[in-house]
């Protein structure tokens, strides 16, 4: 990192740590229209963001919007959990725990 000339953090928090605020955001995401609980799980709707004329979803990476082979290597294990979903687009925010 030093080579990258990235600096060393002065804090280091853990996600577990945030919660309670996470599960607000994410609260407030499904208020919003643009996500949905399924089978224990929240889906980011992302045609519907896309949809909306104050967003763009593809801001980011233009050439990766449709390019089902980028949305399979990001899934990774999760591709599963896609019956789940409404989109094959849509993306976890929040994974239900699996039973032990």
């Amino acid at each position: 990192m030093g080579a990258l000339n990235i600096e060393v953090p002065d804090v280091l928090t853990r996600v577990s740590e945030y919660v309670p605020e996470i599960v607000k955001f994410v609260q407030k995401i499904i208020e919003e229209g643009f996500a949905y609980e399924s089978n224990g799980s929240v889906y980011f709707t992302v045609d519907k963001f896309d949809q909306n004329e104050n967003h763009y979803y593809a801001k980011l990476v233009p050439e990766a919007v449709g390019n089902r082979e980028a949305l399979a290597e990001g899934e990774g294990s999760l591709a599963a959990a896609s019956s789940e979903k409404r989109s094959e687009s849509d993306f976890a925010l929040w994974k239900n725990s699996k039973g032990q």
